[in-house]
C-alpha cells in the first residue's frame, strides 16, 4: 500500500503499535527497528536485544550532550 510506505515515522510507528498483541514483543521491536533505521545501523538487526541496546545508548548520548 502506497500509504504505508510513504507515511511518516511517526505514523508508521503508530499502526505498528495498533496492529501489534502483547505476545509479539519480539517483531515489533524488529519492526520498528527498521521504521526508525536502527536496522542498518547495527550487526544483528534480527536481535530485539541489539536494536533495543542501540536506541538506548543514542538515549543516553542525546541526554549526556543536552546536559552540557
Amino acid at each position: 500500500d502506497l500509504d504505508d510506505q510513504f507515511a511518516s515515522e511517526k505514523i508508521r510507528m503508530a499502526q505498528m503499535t495498533n496492529k501489534c498483541a502483547d505476545d509479539e514483543i519480539e517483531y515489533y521491536v524488529k519492526e520498528c527497528g527498521d521504521i526508525l533505521g536502527v536496522s542498518n545501523q547495527i550487526n544483528n538487526p534480527d536481535d530485539p536485544k541489539a536494536i533495543l541496546h542501540y536506541i538506548f545508548q543514542e538515549i543516553v548520548k542525546y541526554k549526556s550532550s543536552s546536559l552540557s
